[in-house]
């Protein structure tokens, strides 16, 4: 299993804005892909400029068929002119899930 996060900043919020309406367009395509068991797009609390991308995927096979599907690539064609200030993804490696357990 792959889980990604990324964080991306954006020049004001406004271009935050207009990024997720277009994100709004490939949520509902994505998660019904095979292989997503997670897709998310969510604002940051504390820095309305900011967005935190969460997915899930069962391989790496499903990961990289979804990044060659049609809504993906005019989802980046139409983020092209947004400015992007700063923007990090990290891809991990899952061997095992399960709940988070509150200490004693």
């Amino acid at each position: 299993m792959l889980s990604i996060i990324a964080k991306y900043e954006f020049a004001n919020t406004d271009a935050a804005s207009k990024f997720c309406e277009y994100a709004k367009q490939i949520i509902g395509p994505s998660r019904a892909e095979e292989g997503c068991s997670i897709y998310s797009f969510a604002r940051d609390i504390e820095d309305d400029k900011v967005v935190w991308i969460s997915e899930e995927w069962e391989s790496q096979e499903a990961l990289t068929a979804h990044l060659k599907m049609d809504h993906i690539a005019e989802f980046l064609a139409n983020i092209a002119d947004i400015e992007i200030v700063a923007g990090e993804s990290r891809q991990y490696e899952v061997s095992s899930v399960g709940p988070v357990a509150m200490p004693e």
